[in-house]
């Protein structure tokens, strides 16, 4: 078990909680796409922030930490993107 499971997945939910919805309510579509590639690399850049600080901190449970971060930023990212194409695409089907 990881020693920052709390702690990561609190985090990950919350920024990709706060770009969802601040993507969700954009009023204006032309600058969607841009906004999101924007969002996604600030998200991997505080991640990759995130694991450092992880892998410095706990260097014996480093392996457990950082596979588990990288399992949950795939999940929210997969969810994330999921919600945001049936907001686009206009399709009540998940």
């Amino acid at each position: 078990m990881p020693s920052f499971l709390y702690e990561t997945t609190w985090l990950v939910a919350f920024v990709t909680s706060v770009i969802f919805v601040y993507l969700y309510r954009m009023a204006r579509p032309s600058l969607f796409v841009q906004f999101y590639l924007l969002s996604l690399v600030v998200k991997l850049v505080a991640c990759l922030s995130y694991a450092l600080l992880v892998i410095l901190e706990n260097r014996a449970g480093a392996v457990a930490n950082v596979v588990y971060l990288l399992a949950v930023y795939l999940l929210y990212t997969a969810l994330e993107i999921a919600f945001l194409y049936r907001r686009i695409s206009g399709s009540s089907r998940p």
